[in-house]
């Protein structure tokens, strides 16, 4: 293996981590432009409104990253490959969702109503992040779906990246070709059944591909990388405007491949300190923000504020933004990054043992 390609993830990638952040927050502005746009506000939709997309860049993202760390994966390593993916999903996962479940039963017992999504039968299925593949609908923490595609992937990857890590150039270059086309074929905005699965497993499939490729190539010289990162995050802004969302995923992958080598101007302005401790919490961020929205249109709708119908709305977003930022923030310090610690810490006794 090429050391000095594939060096970049070997340490922690601060570009990598950064963008993941300003993914999360796409998501999140996709979700408040939904609702806003329900009551009137439809300032920068054409921004927001394809939010969803950038769940698709977490994929690629996500099957970089786990290809670049665990490249050299063979049978014996695999109890400890999982135990570290499960303490890294399941845990913050479980916490929300209890957080959820009293907020259910609060509104339940004082108010007699809920979410008519949030039903008891359908728990269990969330609680094992099986409802892509059992429930065609929208149900707890609706975002989690993910989470379970993503799971998927995981349970794949030892399956792939025996034969994967053989490739070649040529051979890597057409699986990267056949996955960019998957990839295109199958975008879609479903969050459950085939379609939430083929999303999944084609943006995890293209950073597998993406990473290989990393390998066998020399790492890209700065000007180079700027040049990538600059042009792949114009292609993105021209498809934003111009309506063609199938290829942000593949100018994605193009941007992760720029920023992996950690070289470029826009890699060095993600290594900022504000950005890095934004991706840290992206995962909170993204798993917590449905309910806080909803709750925030319960309690305080933009309407109250009274300060001007657009005033409400800038108001308003900035209030649901700073909430969540900061309850985010104490959901990774409390719960996630201990979890995923001890995860690491149990894997590696393990491998002593």
């Amino acid at each position: 293996m090429n050391d000095a390609a594939a060096g970049p993830l070997r340490h922690h990638n601060l570009p990598l981590t950064a963008i993941r952040g300003f993914a999360a927050l796409w998501v999140v502005g996709h979700h408040l432009q939904f609702e806003l746009g329900l009551i009137g506000y439809r300032a920068l939709g054409w921004l927001f409104r394809p939010g969803y997309v950038a769940v698709d860049i977490f994929f690629v993202l996500s099957g970089f990253v786990i290809t670049a760390v665990h490249r050299d994966l063979t049978r014996t390593g695999l109890r400890d490959f999982f135990l570290r993916r499960i303490f890294r999903l399941y845990p913050l996962h479980l916490f929300v969702l209890a957080v959820i479940l009293g907020l259910w039963l609060w509104s339940e017992a004082r108010y007699g109503a809920h979410d008519p999504t949030e039903k008891l039968r359908a728990l269990p299925i969330v609680i094992l992040l099986l409802q892509p593949y059992l429930i065609h609908g929208l149900t707890w923490n609706t975002v989690s779906w993910s989470i379970g595609v993503e799971l998927l992937c995981y349970a794949l990857f030892p399956l792939v990246i025996g034969g994967l890590r053989r490739l070649e150039l040529v051979g890597a270059a057409l699986v990267l070709l056949m996955m960019a086309a998957i990839e295109r074929h199958v975008h879609s905005e479903m969050v459950w059944g085939w379609p939430a699965v083929a999303r999944g497993l084609a943006g995890f499939g293209l950073g597998m591909a993406v990473q290989q490729m990393t390998v066998l190539l020399r790492p890209p010289r700065p000007r180079t990388a700027s040049l990538i990162e600059v042009a792949a995050l114009l292609g993105i802004l021209l498809a934003l405007l111009g309506g063609t969302l199938r290829i942000i995923p593949l100018l994605a992958a193009a941007l992760i491949w720029g920023l992996a080598a950690e070289r470029g101007v826009i890699a060095r302005g993600l290594g900022a300190g504000w950005c890095v401790w934004l991706g840290r919490i992206s995962f909170s961020v993204y798993l917590i923000h449905p309910t806080l929205i909803d709750l925030a249109f319960v309690w305080l709708p933009p309407q109250r504020l009274g300060l001007g119908h657009a005033a409400d709305g800038l108001v308003w977003t900035l209030i649901v933004l700073s909430l969540l930022l900061g309850m985010a923030t104490m959901s990774w310090a409390w719960v996630e990054e201990p979890a995923r610690r001890f995860g690491v810490r149990l894997a590696k006794r393990r491998a002593r043992a």
